[in-house]
């Protein structure tokens, strides 16, 4: 019969081994977490490799339309008035945005031009934004609230923001949540025209 040491003795063994196979556990779910790392860590490498190459495909493509815009402007008139006219006799009736956007001078190619771009607006009056989104169907209007969806924002090619009737904290949310790729283009006032101006100066 084993005295009170063996017993002691015996016990301290059993922990010991206890011991050592929860060691053992750690160290494997140790290597396994690192392993999850080491992939995480090469998918975040290859999203951003990844966007890499998007941005520099946009940026070709962006050059291609301001070529093709410049190739454009040089038909001569005639001719172009004569394909606005066949357009004009076998096109339907424009919607109404198509409409409002040619009484501020949008032209049909304009209109495309904005189109192939993700356009943002924050700011301005309600009463702007709702007149801007008329004249400019293919924008985005977030509203002028800073409690806006920052997220919105996430893949913005262009931010506009009206500082007119907004607030600093607006302003600057929309600031911090475009991408650093994102052109921002301030403004102050309701003149469409103008934004028309600005937007055609900074895209084209």
């Amino acid at each position: 019969m084993p005295n009170r040491k063996e017993k002691k003795a015996r016990h301290i063994f059993t922990e010991k081994t206890g011991l050592e196979q929860e060691i053992t556990a750690l160290k494997q779910n140790l290597d396994e977490q690192a392993a999850k790392l080491k992939e995480c860590r090469k998918e975040i490498e290859d999203a951003i490799v990844a966007r890499i190459q998007y941005q520099e495909e946009l940026k070709n493509l962006r050059e291609e339309n301001r070529s093709l815009k410049r190739r454009l402007a040089v038909y001569e008139p005639e001719i172009l008035a004569d394909e606005q006219e066949k357009a004009e006799v076998t096109a339907p009736a424009e919607p109404e945005s198509s409409a409002a956007a040619d009484e501020a001078g949008l032209s049909a190619e304009e209109r495309e031009f904005f189109e192939t771009f993700r356009i943002y607006v924050v700011g301005g009056t309600d009463k702007w934004q709702k007149k801007a989104a008329e004249v400019f169907p293919m924008l985005h209007f977030l509203g002028n609230e800073k409690n806006f969806d920052p997220q919105a924002l996430a893949q913005a090619d262009y931010v506009v923001i009206n500082t007119n009737a907004v607030s600093h904290a607006c302003t600057e949310k929309a600031k911090n949540a475009a991408p650093k790729s994102a052109a921002i283009i301030m403004t102050s006032n309701n003149n469409l025209k103008l934004l028309r101006q600005k937007l055609l100066a900074t895209l084209g």
